[in-house]
């Protein structure tokens, strides 16, 4: 036979299924393989005879019984013989209905039927030797996969099937028939008719159970042909409404395995995403992954948002019907489907964060995206600045970040890593508000995660402890912040924290490396965790061995401490003494007492006793502890006034904060009240005042002895006498009488006899009554006459007695503040502290060197201060010889006193003031005020002084009115006192009230490294707020009064602002006050606090005290009439203000309103209230204008808010660029007209705002809308923006200042960026129907990036570093911007009018730099339309474009250079 033949006829027969089982290999035998008769097979099953005879034949045997159905060939040859067999009949096709037919017959025996749908086995034997040994097909499988048998048998099947659904009860023998029969139909190599089987697959689906519906809704994707995907897909979705929730689960997954379209397959998602939050708790991961899998990124903002909206609400409302563990479960699978969809998608994790970037308020399926997104790689940054950003715009608030922790737990467990890096981002930072995040962070993830997770988080904390190095004693630091987290968990979980109490030892090790405040938070800790605990709490007595060895460790370091000899370390003990005895005597701790209730004040040493080895005490053992700890510190500290000073001033904050117990404060009663009168206070018949070498007398007593009894002697506090004795003591170093009553210990000894007073039921402020008007020993008036011919010991003397006198008075005013019949007398001595300050800093002009006595103990030691001082002193002396007289600041300092000194770098509350030595007020915000009358031009003592602290309670002397007449009103405040109260308080809410807003800092005031807030740290930041709301009825009363003051003023000038009235001492100290009110309005009203649910009934009542001045109903009024009130009554004030800086608070205090509640009319208004700022012109008492660093600061933040508030902005941004600016550079540097603030000074400031202001309204402008009238808007705007973007870089030809080149490389780089983002798709809609128009705008554009190359070029010249760390930004961005304009202008057919050319280097002025020669055109014309071949990496070319109209003919080579880009 021919080759060719023999390979015609083995296609041949390879592709014709019906033949017979010739031999196809030619040469070979056929296999012998032997049919079985159907005798040799027992108990065969009964049937049609015809039927069983042709399954025999073929070589299928069906059986009775148990016994399987075998398959005694391969399972195609069964098939092709049976084949065979039926269509080469000469009864085909009849002969196939038959088989059928019979078929159904043997398949009404059920127990024939449930067999043929079971697996067939192989028969054994030798004959059968060539077939497969697995289980093969049932019978009904391998009759379906035969095309021909196929359509008849599927529809009786159907028919079985459906009577098989019908059933109400599942087979007797446990066989779920519907199923069995599906899977017989599922995953078939072909289906001859599958719109019938989808059609009755389809109509059972709403007549079947529950069940069995989700039986056939699996079956759908094995079963459904690909046209057949989107009829069944949509019916589907149909369903997922009209059906209960328990198919959701099934649909969702055969959703997800169909095979749509894009647009049908959106549609589906849509639909189903809207179903999220009625769907049960199980199925939200199988909807997740569906509406995730395949996602497209136009649809992904839309799903991303539904999923947003109602993610938190489903975990949260299921909460009291599901178990916990199921929660967990679904959370846990729905948030591990979220994190597979972002790592498959790059564009839904784009998206996604996009989304949350824009949000103005974040949910916590928000926060949880973060983290997931903090894991994946390349994201950490930009997550990490995303949290910051939000933190600060008070959009993540610590309440989120706790809710989140309470809900997603079980999730954030798995991201352990992510927190921690997260916290550690925020904890670092020296924002208060951020590190405030953190550790709220680092406390819910111990709270609410196991063992192991706490562990890891205590040594993450302690490890911010030990790692502190030099900014450890920082207020601000991370080891400050990581101690409060831990004294936090102490306190809420100290039966969690105990177990790590071997970790929290260890930070024994490195209190010798802390400042004084975190050494007190650390002893705190440790006595918390040794002694807290009762003996009642059987949970917390059963971890006391935990305890027991912290007990040990603290008693032994605290008596070594006071035991030292150093200072440092005493301090250390004492800090150590006062936290055990707080815990020791806390009465809910120490319970009932045996016996009579007293403690035995029997001598008793601190010991470890046997009782406690067990780190138990009993309830007398705790109070006889604390006693001891008492005679300790009194034993160990009496010859050391400060270390005796600090020990009464912390046990009068403990007795204040804590509560002590009874027995413990009537034994510290008992030594206070006795030893003070004994110590400070007495009469004239006990201490002569005339025998000293310095002239002494009784001032400033406000009790008088009547005439008639003259035998009862004046009591007065022997100030003058003592420090003439310690100084006497302290020349001739006398130490036997080293033991005497020190100075040093008065205000802290009377602190604490104030305290246990308010706290001792058995005493009232009665008893000490008379120490308000006692009078004081002080060195007389006349002998300020001679005081600069006096002594230097002398003049220390003096200085001190004011020093003294001036805390004794601030400490009296503490003391009586709250009492109303005193209230004239604690008036008095608000002014007695002016005047004390007044002397005091006129003595101290004089005698610079003068190192105060320490009255804040709490501080760093002061031999630190002295040695800060002197090195301070050095650096700033040396300074000036380095820079000879340049600059200007040389000028200044050659015009001092010669007596002035250089003052360190450090200060802190209540210290002088190092540029003004107003003693009325520290903080003094005119910029242009003059100099005080009779005061020194600066202060200059070397050393920073210290007053004691004004307690919060001291503000309520703010109730009282203000006298401005010269009458010696004893109720009413006088300006300077007014002035007092409102500074300091100014202070403590700076400190105490975190905003989200970029800190301000006073004007005068300087950074300090250690804590100046001791007493008010003692209060909680709601405490404070809570009594600052209280005091707005009281300022606002001020505020009228100072107005109406102002307004008459104005009145009396003929309406000038700045008549010379305005400058007298009264009113610069109306001024200072008027400023002042409104900066602590604003603090108040901009704590971020109030965006929380904690807050804002808060903020209701202080809108309420605000809106009440203008309102009669504001008790009734709603919220949003609260602020519409509250910001048109501090509107009013702007007719009144006189001072830019107080124009500036005022205006921030209005942002503030406004923020609580954004409109559009408000906006306007605060706009418009900026503008009328912004046009004044504010001028000093010589008529000059106002300069400075702080005014320029001040007029850029005011430009801001107009040109960011209200209505057509880019109209105003054209109004101060095209009028105000350009009449300053015309003007050669004179002001403006229209805004007489803009002038050559401020005109850096204007320029960089008016840049700020376009780029914030540039990420405004919309993407490119429906409407064709929306589209033209949007052009025009950008036409607008393209124009100011032209007008500001023209700038720098005529001004070439660095901050200028800085801001339009900067800021100009923005504003090409959005165009390139923005205002590009939108050219690519409308190009064709305004052609011209975008002609022009990319034209406007060139010549802007043209510019900023000049400046570029420039940077370069000048080799300025930070110039030229913005050019690799700017490249970048114009060259997107040039190849998209030439895909745009591909895609319209236009790419011919679009070429390359070399532009040149220009400098600023527009001058070629002629030290680089230019590329030399090629022959042909220098004309190129390859953009590739033209590209310059180094910079020194450009590559532009030029946009022709279309059918223009392409440029010569003489017009090539006119048209470059």
């Amino acid at each position: 036979m021919n080759r060719n033949n023999v390979s015609r006829k083995r296609a041949t027969m390879m592709l014709d299924s019906d033949d017979e089982d010739d031999d196809v290999l030619g040469a070979l035998p056929p296999p012998k393989t032997k049919k079985r008769k159907a005798e040799d097979i027992d108990n065969l099953a009964n049937g049609p005879a015809d039927f069983i005879k042709t399954l025999t034949e073929a070589g299928f045997y069906p059986r009775t019984g148990n016994l399987p159905n075998l398959l005694s060939v391969q399972p195609f040859e069964f098939q092709q013989s049976l084949r065979e067999h039926l269509t080469t009949s000469v009864h085909y096709p009849r002969s196939i209905e038959f088989f059928v037919s019979e078929c159904d017959t043997f398949f009404n025996n059920r127990d024939n039927f449930i067999k043929a749908l079971h697996l067939t086995e192989n028969s054994g034997g030798e004959e059968t030797s060539n077939a497969i040994t697995l289980p093969q097909d049932s019978l009904v499988r391998l009759l379906l996969q035969i095309d021909e048998i196929q359509p008849k048998l599927m529809a009786t099947i159907l028919k079985r099937f459906t009577k098989a659904a019908n059933e109400e009860r599942p087979l007797a023998t446990g066989v779920n028939l519907p199923s069995l029969i599906l899977s017989q139909i599922a995953w078939l190599n072909r289906i001859v008719d599958p719109v019938h089987v989808v059609d009755t697959l389809l109509d059972l689906l709403n007549s079947s159970s529950s069940t069995i519906r989700k039986e056939i809704i699996s079956c759908l994707p094995s079963v459904v042909g690909d046209k057949e995907n989107i009829r069944v897909a949509f019916v589907l979705c149909g369903m997922l409404e009209e059906t209960n929730n328990s198919l959701t689960a099934a649909i969702l997954d055969v959703l997800g395995d169909l095979s749509l379209p894009v647009d049908e397959a959106a549609e589906i998602r849509r639909k189903v995403v809207k179903r999220l939050p009625t769907v049960p708790l199980e199925t939200v991961p199988v909807l997740l992954t569906f509406v995730f899998k395949r996602i497209k990124p136009d649809e992904t903002t839309c799903i991303i948002k539904e999923v947003g909206l109602h993610f938190d609400k489903i975990f949260k409302k299921r909460h009291e019907r599901v178990s916990k563990e199921t929660i967990n479960d679904c959370i846990s699978l729905s948030t591990e489907s979220i994190q597979n969809s972002m790592i498959g998608s790059k564009s839904l994790a784009d998206t996604w964060l996009k989304e949350i970037q824009s949000k103005t308020e974040l949910t916590c399926i928000d926060l949880l995206v973060l983290v997931i997104q903090h894991k994946l790689s390349g994201r950490r940054l930009e997550v990490e600045l995303t949290i910051r950003k939000k933190i600060r715009s008070e959009t993540l608030t610590t309440e989120l970040v706790k809710e989140t922790f309470k809900l997603y737990d079980c999730v954030l467990k798995n991201h352990f890593e992510q927190l921690c890096a997260i916290a550690d981002s925020l904890i670092l930072t020296s924002d208060p508000l951020l590190a405030l995040h953190g550790s709220v962070c680092f406390q819910e993830m111990f709270v609410h995660f196991d063992e192991f997770y706490q562990q890891e988080v205590v040594q993450a904390l302690i490890q911010y402890v030990s790692c502190a190095g030099h900014k450890s004693s920082s207020d601000n630091s991370p080891a400050t912040a990581a101690l409060i987290v831990l004294q936090e968990l102490a306190d809420a979980n100290w039966n969690h924290l105990v177990r790590f109490s071997a970790f929290i030892v260890s930070l024994l090790e490195y209190i010798e490396y802390m400042a004084l405040p975190q050494v007190k938070r650390v002893m705190e800790l440790l006595a918390k965790m040794a002694y807290g605990f009762s003996m009642t709490d059987e949970t917390k007595v059963r971890l006391a061995s935990f305890s027991a060895s912290i007990q040990s460790e603290l008693l032994m370091i605290i008596k070594k401490q006071l035991a030292g000899k150093q200072v440092e370390y005493q301090r250390m003990g004492i800090l150590g003494s006062v936290a055990l005895i707080h815990v020791l005597a806390n009465p809910e701790l120490v319970g009932e007492l045996s016996g009579d209730g007293q403690f035995s004040q029997s001598s008793s040493s601190l010991t470890i006793t046997d009782s406690s080895r067990s780190g138990i005490l009993q309830s007398d053992q705790r109070l006889i502890q604390a006693k001891a700890i008492i005679d300790l510190v009194n034993a160990s500290t009496k010859h050391v006034p400060e270390v005796t000073a600090l020990f009464m001033d912390e046990m009068a904050s403990t007795s204040l904060v804590h509560d002590i117990h009874p027995s413990l404060h009537s034994y510290l009663y008992d030594g206070v009240s006795e030893k003070f009168q004994e110590h400070f206070v007495v009469d004239e018949t006990e201490q002569q005042i005339d025998n000293f070498q310095i002239p002494l007398s009784l001032q400033y007593g406000l009790d008088t002895v009547e005439e008639d009894t003259p035998s009862v002697s004046m009591v007065f506090l022997n100030i003058a006498p003592m420090v003439i004795k310690e100084q006497n003591r302290k020349d001739k170093r006398d130490r036997e009488n080293a033991n005497q009553p020190s100075l040093t210990t008065l205000m802290s000894h009377f602190r604490l006899l104030r305290n246990t007073i308010d706290s001792f039921e058995e005493a009232n402020l009665e008893d000490i009554d008379a120490l308000l008007g006692c009078a004081l020993c002080l060195p007389t008036d006349e002998g300020m006459d001679d005081f600069e011919r006096m002594p230097q010991t002398d003049k220390d003397i003096v200085c001190r007695c004011y020093f003294y006198g001036t805390n004794w008075c601030i400490e009296v005013i503490n003391t009586f503040a709250r009492s109303k019949p005193m209230r004239a007398k604690v008036i008095q001595r608000l002014r007695d502290v002016v005047e004390l300050k007044k002397k005091f800093y006129r003595a101290l002009a004089k005698n610079s060197s003068f190192m105060p006595p320490p009255s804040v103990f709490l501080g760093e030691p002061p031999r630190a201060f002295k040695e800060k001082g002197k090195s301070g002193a050095k650096k700033k002396a040396a300074a000036p010889k380095k820079d000879g007289t340049k600059g200007k600041g040389a000028n200044k300092v050659n015009n001092q006193n010669d007596t002035t000194l250089a003052t360190p770098n450090k200060s802190i509350l209540h210290s002088t003031p190092r540029e003004s030595v107003s003693e009325v007020s520290k903080f003094d915000f005119v910029a242009s005020q003059p100099g005080k009358v009779g005061e020194p031009d600066m202060v200059v003592s070397t050393y920073p002084i210290h007053f004691r602290e004004l307690d919060l309670s001291a503000f309520v002397l703010l109730s009282s009115t203000l006298d401005l007449t010269e009458n010696d009103a004893t109720t009413s405040l006088k300006p300077t006192d007014l002035e007092l109260l409102l500074g300091d308080l100014a202070a403590k809410l700076e400190h105490k009230l975190l905003t989200a807003a970029p800190k301000r800092r006073f004007p005068l005031k300087q950074e300090s490294d250690y804590d100046s807030f001791l007493m008010l740290d003692l209060y909680i930041p709601l405490e404070v707020a809570k009594r600052s709301v209280s005091l707005i009825r009281r300022l606002t009363t001020h505020l009228e009064a100072i107005s109406g003051y102002f307004q008459q003023l104005i009145e009396m000038s003929d309406g000038m602002l700045d008549g010379p009235e305005m400058f007298t001492e009264l009113a610069q100290r109306l001024g200072n006050s008027y400023t002042l009110i409104f900066r602590i309005l604003n603090r108040i009203f901009s704590w971020h606090e109030f965006q929380k649910s904690t807050g804002a009934p808060l903020l209701e009542d202080a809108l309420r005290f605000i809106a009440g001045r203008v309102r009669e109903d504001a008790k009734t009024a709603n919220l949003e009439e609260l602020q519409a009130s509250s910001f048109d009554y501090i509107e009013k004030f702007s007719s009144s203000i006189t001072s830019f800086s107080c124009a500036v608070e005022h205006v921030q205090l209005l942002v503030s309103l406004y923020n609580h509640r954004p409109d559009p009319e408000l906006s306007e208004r605060l706009a418009m209230v900026a503008e009328g700022y912004l046009k004044r012109s504010w001028n000093t008492a010589d008529g000059e204008s106002n300069k400075g660093s702080k005014f320029n600061r001040d007029i850029e933040n005011m430009i801001q808010v107009y040109l960011l508030h209200g209505s057509n902005v880019f109209g105003k941004l054209e109004d101060i660029i095209t009028n105000a600016m350009a009449e300053v550079i015309q003007s050669d540097g004179s002001e403006s007209e229209s805004f007489r603030t803009c002038n050559n000074a401020t005109f850096t400031f204007y320029f960089r705002a008016a840049f700020v202001a376009l780029v914030e309204n540039v990420k405004k402008i919309p993407g490119p809308g429906a409407s064709p009238t929306s589209l033209r808007e949007t052009f025009k705007t950008w036409e607008k923006v393209v124009f100011l973007l032209n007008q500001l870089v023209e700038t720098v030809k005529t001004n070439d200042k660095r901050s200028i080149l800085i801001s339009c490389l900067k800021h100009g780089r923005l504003v090409i960026e959005f165009f390139y983002k923005l205002a590009m798709p939108l050219l690519d809609k409308q190009f064709k129907n305004i052609k011209e128009e975008s002609q022009e705008l990319l034209k406007n554009l060139q010549k802007s990036t043209r510019m900023l190359q000049n400046v570029c070029n420039h940077a370069k010249i000048s080799s300025d570093q930070t110039l030229a760390a913005n050019i690799p930004a700017m490249t970048r961005i114009r060259e997107a911007i040039f190849y998209r304009v030439k895909h745009m202008l591909a895609a319209h057919g236009c790419a011919g009018a679009f070429w390359i050319g070399n532009l040149k280097n220009k400098n600023l002025k527009g001058q070629e730099i002629l030290s680089q020669t230019s590329i030399a055109e090629s022959d042909d014309g220098g004309q190129s339309r390859n953009a590739s071949s033209e590209e310059d990496d180094t910079e020194e070319e450009d590559d532009d474009v030029t946009v022709l109209r279309e059918n223009i003919a392409e440029p010569s080579d003489s017009d090539s250079r006119s048209r470059e880009y």
